[in-house]
């Protein structure tokens, strides 16, 4: 039932989808703390922090805004790239169950907008495939990266996923990398202009410096139900990545490289989380969005219906799970 729900490309399905994302994440509007308070060496977010944090209900509506907005793009990556049909919403869907996992950072972010500025930066990429010579939209990407670390600075290391498509796609120009290399610092130029003036430059390379060590997992303190949870999203997540492995070479060369990047995305966010110890959760949160798109590939390849309305079950009581307080991180 869930499957035909979000495999029809109606409005009634996308109004289900917003309902729900508003439903999920409802707590918005009744947190006394609106916002996650500011993170290491990520200035963009410390001035939306400065600005917004006295109006719950305006950080509200744009974390549920982006939210949504970010689920369609997702959805729309996939969709422009044939992987699932054009008129199915099921990658939204799952996207917002996913988010909500985390019922502690059910409040405006760093880590929501960074994942915007990376989905964009995703989807130009992937246009690469049948652009020639497109030097400014390379630039482009670069310099989305390179925003998405100012509001969450862990996030920087997906420059390494463009140099990583760069090889996937046989993008061997030295001009490729290099435009990509001075959109990404571009931004910092300002910022380093900016520290300069206001004579704070050292103090600001100094944090920066420091902002990035591994994580120790055994800081963690999960409670039992926690370590289940993660152990059936690790199942899932080590199915999907397995499965796709075994279809690749039966796709078509455009899609085949595109299963090859997105697991390679998923491999940059892992990393993204070992190096996020002064960030917490968030770091996991990181993560949320390929590997809701490696669910999705999943759920897409499978034969029978009845497994997959039964996986989405299990995302669906994983949430419900989650939401009644039996999991948590903290």
């Amino acid at each position: 039932m869930l499957t035909r729900l979000f495999n029809s490309n109606s409005i009634f399905s996308l109004v289900i989808l917003i309902i729900m994302a508003f439903t999920l994440w409802a707590k918005t509007f009744l947190n006394v703390i609106p916002m996650s308070a500011p993170v290491p060496s990520s200035p963009l977010y410390h001035i939306l922090f400065k600005y917004l944090n006295d109006f719950s209900v305006i950080c509200a509506f744009i974390t549920i805004g982006l939210l949504i907005l970010e689920a369609l793009l997702i959805n729309s990556v996939l969709s422009e790239n044939d992987l699932i049909p054009r008129n199915s919403y099921i990658a939204a869907f799952v996207f917002v169950i996913v988010s909500g996992f985390f019922k502690d950072i059910i409040l405006f972010h760093p880590v929501l907008i960074a994942n915007l500025f990376i989905i964009v930066a995703i989807m130009l990429f992937l246009r690469l495939y049948e652009e020639h010579d497109a030097y400014s939209m390379v630039f482009n990407i670069g310099t989305l990266i390179s925003i998405a670390s100012m509001f969450y600075y862990p996030s920087a290391i997906f420059i390494l996923l463009i140099w990583i498509g760069f090889i996937i796609y046989r993008l061997f120009s030295w001009r490729e990398w290099f435009i990509s290399i001075l959109g990404f610092g571009f931004p910092y130029i300002f910022l380093a202009s900016y520290y300069f003036w206001s004579d704070c430059l050292p103090a600001k390379i100094h944090e920066y410096e420091h902002s990035l060590h591994f994580i120790r997992f055994n800081n963690f303190t999960p409670t039992v139900y926690a370590y289940i949870v993660l152990a059936v999203l690790g199942v899932m997540l080590i199915l999907s990545v397995f499965k796709l492995l075994a279809i690749i070479n039966e796709k078509g060369i455009k899609i085949r490289k595109f299963l090859s990047f997105m697991i390679w995305c998923m491999i940059i966010s892992f990393i993204s989380l070992n190096i996020s110890a002064g960030y917490g959760v968030l770091g996991f949160v990181m993560m949320l969005a390929p590997a809701s798109i490696l669910f999705t590939l999943y759920l897409n390849h499978m034969k029978k219906p009845f497994w997959t309305e039964f996986m989405i079950m299990v995302l669906a009581l994983l949430l419900i799970s989650g939401r009644m307080g039996l999991w948590s991180f903290s």
